[in-house]
């Protein structure tokens, strides 16, 4: 099995996926509650990596101008329903504007977070606080 793995087109496949997402699968930044922080992206990433996020922008829509799009598991809703937050980030005045939604998780409950069951903004509190929690200074950084 692995070697019939091997021998898909992987990077041929990714390259599908980027423009299928760029040309059907992009969408207006959301109106939302976000932070600002004076903070590279390269950085952002790194630390959030420590706290379990890994890349979403292979199976997410994409929005205008976002230079990040990570995801980690969330526990678990009330019903039961597997959850992850979904944090992204866009270039603004020489800093990065965040946003984030917590909403069920895309590999174990594809048909609730397709249809966005569950799925809830994250206020400038909530981003703050899941921000500090991968070890980012907020108040340091805000712009």
């Amino acid at each position: 099995m692995l070697e019939i793995l091997q021998q898909l087109p992987i990077r041929e496949w990714n390259a599908i996926k980027r423009w299928w997402r760029d040309n059907y699968a992009t969408t207006d930044w959301p109106d939302t509650d976000t932070i600002t922080l004076a903070i590279d992206v390269v950085v952002l990433e790194e630390q959030l990596r420590r706290h379990h996020f890994e890349d979403a922008s292979g199976w997410s829509l994409k929005y205008r101008g976002e230079v990040l799009n990570m995801r980690r598991p969330a526990g678990v809703a009330v019903d039961g329903t597997p959850m992850e937050d979904h944090l992204r980030a866009r270039p603004v005045d020489g800093g990065l504007e965040i946003n984030g939604h917590v909403e069920a998780n895309r590999w174990e409950a594809q048909e609730a977070h397709v249809h966005q069951k569950g799925l809830t903004w994250l206020g400038e509190r909530e981003l703050r606080i899941i921000l500090e929690e991968c070890g980012i200074d907020v108040k340091k950084l805000e712009s």
